[in-house]
């Protein structure tokens, strides 16, 4: 329903009949968080773990922005808020650029937001951020004008390390095999869950190699072991 209700804002925008409204959209360009037009109800926030990306400290989340109006010649600064209020990550957790700006001659962008993992990362915090509006952009369009974004640094076990993962290719789970894992798998080991069988094969015996390679261990000390052949 997100993009009909969209198309629907804009055609009010442009159409109203009424003066207030014509004088208040009239002659401006707006921003809004294009990826929400795609956006299920229940599903209007990036979630984010650092969970997945057990070898990074910091991470770069890209938002989608679209632009009602004609572009631009030169590239456009915006503004983007964060609403405190609703808002229970800590400063230091996040990193939003300074000066960001809308690329000339496009009707899409994306801005790029820093998560920053701390050990008070525990739990679910969230960031609401906000478009406002400056000396270039009137603003944004009601319902897309914020996005939330949720993030945490829990440590647990992914949910593709299951039975058959566990007794075909990577064995028992642990946190620095996960690591090592990531490190030596090869591309998207992160996400080893989405491979097919031949691709999680290759990665498993990468890993292999580089435990033989570097002598890796647990974090205890002990061996560590794969039961891919």
């Amino acid at each position: 329903m997100k993009p009909y209700i969209l198309l629907l804002l804009f055609a009010c925008c442009l159409f109203s009949c009424s003066e207030d409204e014509i004088e208040s959209y009239y002659g401006g360009q707006y921003l809004y968080f294009s990826q929400l037009k795609d956006a299920e109800e229940d599903e209007n926030a990036i979630r984010v773990s650092f969970n997945n990306y057990p070898l990074d400290n910091e991470l770069t989340v890209k938002i989608s922005l679209g632009l009602v109006g004609d572009p631009f010649t030169k590239d456009a600064p915006y503004k983007i808020g964060v609403v405190k209020e609703k808002t229970t990550a800590l400063p230091e957790n996040y990193s939003i650029p300074q000066n960001p700006v809308f690329k000339a001659n496009s009707a899409t962008d994306n801005l790029e937001l820093k998560l920053i993992k701390t050990e008070n990362l525990t739990e679910d915090v969230s960031l609401l951020l906000k478009i406002e509006a400056n000396d270039y952009f009137a603003g944004s369009v009601q319902n897309f004008d914020t996005i939330r974004v949720v993030f945490n640094a829990v440590e647990s076990q992914p949910l593709w390390w299951d039975k058959d993962v566990k007794n075909v290719y990577l064995g028992t789970y642990s946190r620095a095999k996960y690591r090592a894992l990531v490190q030596y798998g090869g591309e998207g080991a992160a996400d080893f869950g989405s491979m097919n069988a031949s691709q999680k094969r290759q990665c498993a015996l990468r890993l292999k190699d580089a435990i033989a390679l570097y002598g890796l261990k647990e974090d205890d000390g002990k061996a560590m072991t794969v039961p891919i052949y």
